[in-house]
This record gives C-alpha cells, structure tokens and sequence, in this order.
C-alpha cells in the first residue's frame, strides 16, 4: 500500500511539473501562490491526450511522508523521512530542494527527528531567497533556498512553550506575511 501511495505520489508530482514547466508560475507555498489552491495559469487543456501528458522526469529517494511541494526560482522544495548519510544511517527527517529543469537532488537539509512511522505533514514554505520549513515535534527551520545553508532554528515547544494537542502533531504550513513567519505553537 505504501509503495502504491509513492508511486501515485511521484506520477501526480510528476505530471505536475510537466504541466507547470511549460507554464511558468511559481507555486511557493501549501496550496498555491495565494493559499486557495486555485491556479492563476491560462490555457490548460480542457481535455488530457489519451495517453496522458508526456514524463518529463522522475524524482526517487525523497523519502516518506506527507509533505506536499512547493516550486520556486526554478526549484523545487519538499520533506521526507529519509537515512541520514546514504542507507546505513539513521532515519531522519529532511527538506529536500530539486531542479525544476532535470529533477536532480541540489540539496538536503536536516530537520529534526521522524514522528512515528508517518513522515513530514508540513509543506515548505519558500519567501524569497529563504526557505521554511516545520518537522512534526515542533522543529521551524529557516533555510537559503540556493543551498540549504540553514539561517536560524526554532523548536515550538522548547522556546515557545508549546504544546502540540492532535494526534497529527505540527503539521501545518509556515506562513509568512512581510517579515514575519506566522505558525501554530499550541499551548493552554
């Protein structure tokens, strides 16, 4: 089952893209550029070829999870439960950026500790030259998209006191108004 949720995933990541490269507007967020899920491209098919649209490319290895994509200044920014340092590592969760053009893996970026056997819930959130991202125990991450250098760290709870009340743990989307990363700590 979770192969076939992969799979499914990257075919719908995939043709995504295909789509959007031959369009051209940045998707930066969770849902969209204005959070509506609503696409402001011109032109769409109104029917797919019976073949469905040529594969450009596939992406592997992203490792598991919830995380949706957010495309960017021609990247392309997601998370995943992965190994660190290749498969003898431990599992560990990670932001990963590809290129839009080929798919190849430019970065990865570590995040924090899996939750359970789930994932990431959250979809990075990319404002500029910045990425943010948000791991399940509270860990908010601020990152330079070109290399994934990270600039700061904040754990909700630790710093903030927080306390997450859902079985789904932190699982929102950071956003960000002006110059300010808006997210939920959770508390009393």
């Amino acid at each position: 089952m979770r192969k076939r949720k992969i799979a499914g995933f990257l075919v719908v990541f995939v043709l995504g893209i295909s789509v959007r490269e031959s369009l051209g507007h940045d998707w930066p967020q969770w849902r969209g550029p204005e959070r509506d899920a609503i696409s402001p491209e011109k032109g769409l098919l109104a029917q797919w070829p019976d073949k469905g649209p040529p594969l450009v490319w596939k992406a592997r290895a992203l490792g598991r999870g919830y995380s949706s994509v957010a495309v960017a200044g021609g990247r392309i920014f997601t998370m995943g439960d992965r190994r660190e340092s290749g498969s003898e590592g431990r599992l560990q969760q990670f932001v990963v950026a590809l290129a839009e053009s080929d798919g190849k893996e430019l970065w990865s970026a570590r995040v924090g500790e899996p939750y359970g056997d789930g994932g990431p819930r959250c979809t990075p959130t990319v404002a500029g030259s910045l990425v943010y991202a948000r791991g399940p125990h509270g860990d908010l991450v601020c990152l330079e998209a070109a290399g994934g250098a990270e600039k700061w760290r904040k754990n909700l709870a630790r710093d903030f006191e927080g306390r997450m009340m859902s079985g789904w743990a932190y699982s929102e989307s950071p956003l960000v108004d002006g110059d300010k990363v808006v997210c939920t700590p959770g508390g009393a």
